[in-house]
């Protein structure tokens, strides 16, 4: 699998997944530098505060830093789920965090949270694959 500089890729963990772009393909190291975009789960989308421009197909401006992530835990998101995506974040603004119902619990995941668990599981599921 190749990923190149603004496909939108996915990490996925508990049912939830962080959608970003790739800003940078890092091959010596075989890492990539990723721009959230939404973390997404059954019962809302949250979109992280980039300014997206549909025009371009990229996010400006990220209100969540940038990520180092290993290119081998990056999948590549379908064009089918990436164009509703595409087309939710540009009709939102940064402060309009999700579609939750107006009654629903307010706490959101965070990104922090969602890596958080995801390496825990992935740690808990295949420690030899981590170094300190």
């Amino acid at each position: 699998m190749t990923l190149v500089t603004g496909q939108i890729v996915f990490l996925e963990c508990r049912q939830t997944r962080l959608y970003a772009e790739v800003i940078q393909v890092l091959a010596l190291r075989p890492t990539g530098w990723i721009r959230p975009l939404a973390l997404v789960s059954e019962t809302e989308m949250i979109a992280l505060g980039a300014d997206f421009d549909a025009t371009s197909l990229t996010a400006t401006k990220p209100a969540v830093p940038d990520m180092l992530w290993p290119l081998e835990q990056l999948q590549p998101a379908l064009d089918t789920e990436v164009i509703p995506l595409l087309a939710s974040l540009s009709a939102k603004s940064p402060n309009s965090a999700s579609v939750l119902p107006p009654d629903s619990d307010r706490r959101h995941l965070t990104v922090n949270e969602f890596v958080q668990w995801l390496w825990a599981d992935r740690q808990a599921s295949d420690p030899s694959s981590f170094h300190d």
